[in-house]
């Protein structure tokens, strides 16, 4: 390979790594986002102390607007650390390139695979026709390369802008469960 291939190369797995870190720091916070579960039952008796001290509709704003933004973190997370649909859908004049690097589309699964290993699942392609598909000089390999990079960019930047999100509602939340409480231990 030429040194464009290498730089190419070395940038796919440099976004690799960085999805991969994002995807770390997501369990990580759902983790802690997860823990509260363990105390709706604390959480609950301040919201209904908050209604003690101002009207019931408040205390259900509140409750309510807490909740929600729990949710909306959870949720957030989640779906940076689900599939991401195709990436080559985000790429202007996809279907010029095979994407032969990830080599996805080769396997066909069904709802039964989620929980077994069915020997009817086989390849859409034999070992021939799958060869074909390889690039064939220099140029190729370089324009293959570049689409499996920019697919690859789109998952990273996709998966960071939801992570950023993410961490600013979480924060929004923490803080707005941090002022219930206070809230509820001063009244």
């Amino acid at each position: 390979m030429d040194k464009k291939s290498d730089f190419i190369l070395s940038a796919i797995h440099d976004s690799q790594s960085t999805i991969r870190s994002i995807d770390v720091k997501v369990v990580a916070l759902l983790t802690g986002m997860l823990v509260p579960i363990s105390s709706l039952g604390k959480i609950w008796n301040h919201l209904v102390h908050i209604s003690s001290l101002t009207s019931n509709f408040v205390a259900i704003l509140i409750g309510t607007s807490f909740l929600l933004l729990w949710l909306i973190a959870i949720l957030s997370l989640v779906r940076t650390l689900s599939a991401i649909d195709n990436p080559a859908d985000h790429i202007v004049n996809s279907l010029e390139y095979k994407g032969i690097f990830y080599g996805g589309g080769l396997f066909r699964f069904g709802w039964l695979d989620v929980l077994l290993n069915r020997s009817v699942i086989k390849a859409n392609k034999d070992v021939a026709a799958f060869s074909q598909t390889y690039p064939d000089n220099e140029n190729e390999i370089v324009s293959e390369l570049s689409f499996e990079h920019m697919k690859l960019i789109y998952i990273r930047e996709i998966k960071l802008h939801r992570f950023k999100s993410s961490l600013k509602i979480a924060f929004v939340w923490l803080v707005m469960g941090i002022a219930i409480y206070l809230y509820s231990k001063a009244g």
